[in-house]
């Protein structure tokens, strides 16, 4: 089973050939696709805040706990159009858990809107925190992250699971500010 978003690890991907996974993963994939093609491109990492606007419960964030509302998304830089914003791996996820079967294709009516707009785009339910790649957190005693997308705590024993919020314990809101 992946935890948390994924390792990003195309290498053991393109090795394996397992070439599924969670959001870190496909858009590291992605990512890694553009760059062999001269393409640059670029991991995005953040968090989910609202509910999604599609109305896909998949793709959304609870404002009051956003444990567990961590994504990654993409972006490739096109001449002439400067950075410019790609979420493959939401489109799986709709495909794969948004109904009770798999959707196989992306014309099916409940993929389609969501294909669509986020090729080019992202859904504006999301923030996003960095784009750092082997992040050395400072005065840590443990190893470098592969990316840097949930809280991090640890003490003399070591390194806290940043995946099982319930047991490393930390809250997440967000609250909309008007003007």
């Amino acid at each position: 089973k992946v935890r948390g978003c994924g390792e990003g690890d195309i290498k053991t991907m393109l090795e394996t050939g397992n070439l599924g996974g969670k959001c870190a993963d496909l858009n590291a994939l992605f990512v890694g696709l553009c760059r062999s093609v001269g393409l640059p491109a670029r991991d995005v990492y953040g968090i989910r805040l609202v509910p999604s606007a599609f109305g896909y419960k998949e793709l959304s964030g609870n404002p009051a706990s956003l444990k567990g509302a961590q994504h990654c998304r993409s972006e490739v830089y096109l001449k002439g159009y400067g950075w410019v914003a790609m979420d493959p791996a939401d489109v799986a996820k709709v495909m794969r858990l948004e109904t009770a079967d798999w959707i196989k294709t992306t014309t099916d009516p409940v993929v389609a809107p969501v294909n669509k707009a986020l090729f080019g785009g992202w859904e504006g339910n999301w923030m996003a925190y960095n784009t750092a790649h082997d992040v050395a957190l400072p005065k840590s005693a443990g190893e470098k992250l592969g990316f840097f997308m949930y809280p991090v705590g640890e003490n003399a024993a070591g390194r806290f699971d940043s995946y099982a919020p319930d047991d490393f314990k930390y809250q997440i809101t967000a609250k909309e500010i008007t003007a």
